[in-house]
C-alpha cells in the first residue's frame, strides 16, 4: 500500500463497535480514505470519496459548525429540518438493500406512542416537515388516521415513505391519504426496468411503480421519486429516471437519489459509492448536466447531500445552480434558514419562498436567468443526492451536524444515520447503547410491548407471473 497524505483529522467511530475513536482523512492523490484505530478492534481504512478533486471542491462549502467530542448524539432543535417517524417495522417486501432490516411479520408502534413521538418533535422546536416511515407504513390500517392526527397537532407537510404497492392494489387508497392530509408520497422508485427491481427488491415492480404514480396523479398527490442506486445495477438508469420525472412533472415534484450504503441488511463492505461518483453517473446519463451542478446542501455536511434544480428552457432543462458562482451560492445559502433549504428540497411553499427571496435580494444581475425564468420557477424540478453515513464513513462531527432527525421514546431527536447505522456485524450499536428503541440487530425482531402490536394481516407481496425468489 502506497504512502498516503494527511488531509484532516476528525472524531470517527469504529466500524466494529461504533465507539468514538480518533480518525483522519488521507489520500493516495486519487481518492479519499477514512483511517481510524480502535484500542479493541485495531486499525481500519476505508475509501469514502472516489475523487480527491471533487472532495476538495466540496470542502469549500463545508459549514463551520461547533462540535463537542464528548456530547450526546442529538439533533439541535433549530437544526432539525426534517423528522422521520418510524411507525412500523412490518413490510410487504423483504428487500436485500433495506436499511431498516424490515420484512413481513414486523411490529406496529401503538398509535399513542406515535402521538408521543409527534409531541417530541413539537416540543423540540415546533412542527416541521415529517415523514412517516418504517418498514412500510401502508401496511397499517390506521395510517390515514395517523396522518389526520399529525395534522391536528399542527404538522402541515406530511410525507409518506412507501413502496407504492398499496396505492395500486387498494381502490381509493391514494384518495384517502390525500383527504387525510398527506402532502407528498415519498415513492421508492429504483428505475424503469424489471431487472432493476428483481435485483434490488427481489420482485418485478416496474409496472407497479408507474401505476403508483398514476394513482397519485388521479388523487392529486405530489410524488417524490426516491431511487436507491446500486453501482453496476441501476446507476445507468439515473438519467432515465430524471427524464421520466420531467415527463410527469405535473405529479412528480422532485427526485432524491440515494446511493446505497452499508446499513441494515446490506452489510457487506463492497458495492457502495460516494456522492461524487453518483453525481458523475447522473451527469453521464443526462445531457446538459455536470457533476458539479449538484452543489452541497449548506445546512448539513458538504459530504452528506447535494442538489440542483432543472429549469425548463427552449434548449432543454438547465441546472439552476449553474447561474450561481461558488461564492454567490455560499452567500445565498447563508441567507436561507437551514429548515428552508430542506423544505426547498422537499418542495414546500415555505422553502421555495425563502430561497427565491434570498436569490432576489442578493443575486441581482449576477444570476443571469434566461428570459421568462420567473414564470418558470414553479416548474423547476429539484434533483438531490443523499449520501447516508454508514460505518465505513462514520464521522462523529458530521453526525453532530445532522439535520435529518428521528424522534425517540425518551424525548430526543437523534441523527437519522446514527439511528440506522449498523456495525460490520449487523448490530445497531448506537441505537442499543443509547436506548433509542427499534431493532437491536439485522436478524433480530423489534420487541413488541404486547401482542396487539403485531400485524394481523398477511403482508407478503407476490405479483402474478413473478420470477422473484422467496425470501
Amino acid at each position: 500500500m502506497s504512502a498516503r497524505r494527511h488531509l484532516s483529522s476528525t472524531t470517527s467511530l469504529c466500524p466494529d463497535c461504533l465507539q468514538r475513536v480518533p480518525g483522519e482523512y488521507v489520500t493516495d492523490e486519487e481518492s479519499v480514505y477514512l483511517q481510524r484505530e480502535c484500542d479493541e478492534h485495531g486499525e481500519t481504512t476505508r475509501k469514502v470519496w472516489d475523487s480527491l478533486d471533487h472532495w476538495e471542491w466540496a470542502e469549500r462549502f463545508e459549514p463551520d459548525a461547533d462540535f463537542d467530542p464528548t456530547g450526546e448524539f442529538t439533533v439541535d432543535n433549530d437544526h432539525a429540518c426534517l423528522a422521520v417517524v418510524e411507525v412500523t417495522s412490518d413490510c410487504n417486501l423483504s428487500c436485500s438493500y433495506c436499511f431498516a432490516s424490515s420484512g413481513p411479520g414486523g411490529t406496529h408502534k401503538p398509535f399513542e406512542e406515535i402521538e408521543s413521538l409527534f409531541q417530541t418533535i413539537i416540543d423540540s422546536g415546533g412542527p416541521r416537515p415529517i415523514q412517516l416511515s418504517g418498514g412500510e407504513p401502508t401496511v397499517r390500517d390506521d395510517l390515514p388516521e395517523l396522518v389526520e392526527r399529525a395534522g391536528e397537532m399542527g404538522f402541515d407537510h406530511i410525507q409518506v415513505n412507501t413502496n407504492g404497492i398499496a396505492l395500486v392494489e387498494r381502490d381509493g387508497y391514494a384518495e384517502r391519504l390525500a383527504e387525510a392530509g398527506v402532502t407528498a408520497i415519498y415513492l421508492q422508485f429504483d428505475g424503469l426496468q424489471p431487472e432493476t427491481y428483481e435485483a434490488i427488491r427481489e420482485v418485478d415492480l416496474a409496472d407497479t411503480k408507474r401505476a403508483a404514480v398514476e394513482a397519485c396523479r388521479e388523487a392529486g398527490l405530489s410524488v417524490v421519486l426516491v431511487p436507491t442506486i446500486v453501482p453496476g445495477t441501476n446507476d445507468h438508469e439515473m438519467g432515465d429516471i430524471v427524464r421520466y420525472a420531467l415527463a410527469n412533472r405535473d405529479v412528480v415534484e422532485a427526485v432524491n437519489f440515494q446511493p446505497v450504503a452499508h446499513f441494515g441488511r446490506y452489510e457487506k463492505n463492497e458495492g457502495r459509492f460516494s456522492l461524487d461518483t453518483a453525481a458523475k453517473r447522473l451527469a453521464e446519463g443526462f445531457d446538459g448536466l455536470n457533476a458539479r451542478d449538484l452543489m452541497p446542501v449548506p445546512c448539513c455536511s458538504a459530504y452528506c447531500q447535494s442538489a440542483t434544480g432543472l429549469l425548463p428552457s427552449d434548449d432543454g432543462p438547465i441546472p439552476v445552480t449553474r447561474f450561481l458562482s461558488d461564492d454567490l451560492f455560499t452567500n445565498v445559502s447563508g441567507m436561507v434558514d437551514e429548515s428552508d433549504w430542506m423544505e426547498l428540497i422537499a418542495k414546500t411553499p415555505a422553502g421555495e419562498e425563502a430561497a427565491c427571496k434570498s436569490a432576489s435580494c442578493c443575486g441581482g444581475d449576477e444570476l443571469s436567468l434566461p428570459a421568462g425564468a420567473d414564470e418558470m420557477l414553479d416548474r423547476v424540478l429539484p434533483i438531490s443526492l443523499t449520501g447516508f453515513m454508514d460505518a465505513d464513513a462514520a464521522d462523529a462531527e458530521r453526525l453532530d451536524n445532522c439535520c435529518i432527525s428521528v424522534p425517540t421514546e425518551d424525548g430526543d431527536l437523534v441523527p437519522f444515520c446514527g439511528y440506522n447505522m449498523t456495525t460490520d456485524d449487523g448490530e445497531y450499536a448506537l441505537r442499543n447503547r443509547n436506548d433509542w428503541g427499534g431493532r437491536p440487530a439485522v436478524n433480530e425482531p423489534v420487541p413488541a410491548d404486547d401482542e396487539s402490536d403485531l400485524p394481523t394481516e398477511e403482508s407478503t407481496y407476490q405479483p402474478e407471473e413473478s420470477t422473484a425468489s422467496d425470501d
